[in-house]
């Protein structure tokens, strides 16, 4: 086993363990107040019964907001500058490969395995989708919401990418497809935040008498949001 010989290393573990300590040795009861707050009005004020998505689309509303947002400046300055990427070749002209098929001339030496990812990822993409619409449609009653859900979608346009045997234009127009919808949907998020306030007098204040139906559409526009940004 590898002994730690950098006194940095000793430090910092020293300092963790007098920071953390008093918490493990400290008597004093955990407070509960807010929590029960949550358990006990979450659902009535947001009419979402899974806490979580009560909290990060009802009382953190506003932060919801500034994540999409990050999220929509790294994919658009990831875009800008991957688009500025050549490849290493002899014609500094020739752009640089950004899908996963196999080229013309690979896919003669590696047929078997195309073909297998082709089977394999037109096989489980289709139910890693709709396992993530679901995901994205039931956050409120369960765990789940629209940045889970996305992420799912993500890994099942991730399967079919894998296997794509389409040629680099078409993947192309993928991308900007994926670019395109993540766009939209952080407008009709950003809409959905500012309807309210001509209806309630509030941003992303419920303005609807069933609560649940104004968190299934945020939810909506997150995981569409979320699925292009994580591709």
């Amino acid at each position: 086993m590898k002994r730690w010989s950098n006194p940095a290393q000793i430090l910092v573990s020293f300092i963790f363990l007098l920071l953390f300590l008093p918490l493990f040795l400290s008597q004093e009861p955990w407070p509960t107040a807010a929590r029960d707050i949550l358990a006990e009005e979450a659902e009535k004020q947001t009419g979402a019964e899974n806490i979580v998505s009560a909290m990060y689309l009802g009382y953190r509303a506003f932060d919801t907001l500034g994540e999409t947002i990050v999220l929509l400046i790294a994919l658009s300055g990831t875009m800008s500058v991957v688009s500025l990427l050549k490849r290493n070749s002899e014609d500094v002209r020739t752009p640089v490969s950004l899908d996963f098929s196999l080229e013309e001339e690979k896919r003669a030496h590696h047929r078997l395995r195309t073909h297998l990812l082709e089977v394999v990822t037109g096989k489980i993409g289709p139910i890693i989708l709709l396992f993530g619409f679901y995901v994205v449609m039931h956050g409120h009653l369960s765990p789940g919401g629209g940045f889970q859900g996305g992420a799912i979608i993500a890994s099942g346009i991730i399967f079919f990418v894998l296997g794509n045997p389409h040629r680099r234009e078409e993947s192309e127009i993928q991308r900007t497809t994926l670019h395109l919808i993540e766009s939209s949907a952080f407008l009709l998020f950003l809409l959905a935040a500012l309807v309210p306030l001509f209806m309630t007098g509030e941003v992303l204040a419920n303005p609807f008498e069933a609560k649940e139906i104004y968190i299934i559409a945020l939810n909506t526009f997150i995981g569409l949001k979320v699925e292009p940004g994580s591709h």
